[in-house]
């Protein structure tokens, strides 16, 4: 009889750890339950590449961008869904190719009049390509995000903030692509450009700004120095969106993620490794964790959300054919990878 009693007092301390489990549980999907949830990031925050009804390729999955959806299996959806946020007052800010640039330009008039200046006129040019596809394929959108954005940064409760790799590796990779295009064909169409939207003409008042303005940044750099002077802008251009974002909203919680690997086991062929962009990308991810986490003046005031280990797609070996034509749908998460981020984010909540 005694045994009996001791098993029933064993089996009812159990079912009141179930209980109380299922209760703490389901209180903390509760927490967020009618709140807003406002994602800003770029294309990985935008779920690229998730579109279900068209094929697995860049050219069809970039035709078929989103343009703020929550997409079904992106993270951004499934933090969203399972956490209780309000479908109603959730906003997904985030657009392919964006940078912290792009959304300084939208928040910040002095830092849009910085780089409207004619020597900035290559980063004005690059920037305008950025925006360029979301806006063609969505026109009106890029206007309607910038009418929008402050108010829904102002409603946010908890504010994911997705930006980095476009900053940082896509930058320097594409900057020597660019300037050449830029060289004949962006200075008229950045100067054009400023002229409207400052309604002024500036002037080029040294020699400095001249041959900046004819021939785009004056370095000769070779990539690994590209991505560390990228790297060192996107720490101030973060610092700077998020004291807009606190200054709008300093109550909001903000939740920052590090930046993913798609570089990670890229090979040349097969069996030899690709030593530079999977080197440099896994030094990106060092850095902007520690400076995310330990340097930034707001890193007492934001969670900082580790997707160092997230991979992309699998590439093709860099000497494939196919290697350029699938490398940006290839460089983004699979439905996995955004699963794993998810997990990380409701972990942080």
């Amino acid at each position: 009889m005694r045994s009996f009693k001791k098993l029933l007092a064993i089996l009812m301390t159990a079912a009141m750890l179930v209980s109380l489990t299922v209760v703490i549980s389901t209180a903390k999907s509760r927490d967020y339950n009618g709140k807003s949830l406002v994602v800003l990031g770029d294309s990985i925050a935008a779920g690229f590449g998730l579109n279900e009804w068209v094929p697995e390729t860049t050219i069809t999955q970039g035709l078929t961008m989103p343009h703020g959806e929550f997409v079904k299996n992106s993270y951004p959806q499934l933090v969203r869904d399972r956490f209780g946020f309000s479908k109603w007052t959730s906003v997904n800010l985030s657009r392919n190719m964006f940078c912290t640039t792009e959304y300084l330009r939208l928040l910040d008039p002095a830092f849009e009049a910085e780089i409207c200046e004619p020597e900035n006129a290559f980063d004005q040019y690059v920037s305008d390509y950025m925006m360029f596809p979301s806006s063609i394929l969505k026109p009106g959108d890029t206007e309607i995000l910038a009418l929008t954005i402050k108010n829904a940064i102002k409603k946010a409760d908890v504010l994911i903030f997705s930006l980095g790799s476009n900053d940082i590796m896509t930058y320097s990779i594409c900057k020597p692509i660019m300037r050449p295009f830029y060289q004949v064909f962006g200075r008229q169409a950045a100067v054009a450009l400023s002229a409207v939207t400052q309604r002024q003409i500036k002037t080029l008042d040294s020699p400095e700004e001249v041959a900046k303005f004819l021939l785009g940044p004056l370095d000769l750099n070779l990539l690994p120095q590209d991505v560390a002077q990228s790297t060192e802008r996107f720490f101030r251009q973060y610092d700077r969106l998020l004291g807009i974002i606190f200054s709008l909203n300093p109550d909001v919680k903000v939740l920052t993620l590090g930046i993913t690997a798609p570089f990670r086991g890229l090979k040349i062929m097969d069996g030899v490794d690709e030593p530079l962009l999977s080197r440099l990308n896994e030094e990106v991810i060092v850095n902007v964790r520690n400076y995310m986490k330990y340097r930034s003046p707001y890193h007492n005031r934001t969670t900082y959300v580790e997707v160092g280990d997230v991979p992309g797609h699998v590439f093709y070996n860099v000497t494939d054919p196919l290697f350029l034509p699938e490398f940006v749908l290839d460089v983004h998460p699979t439905k996995a990878g955004h699963a794993t981020i998810a997990k990380r984010v409701g972990a942080k909540l």
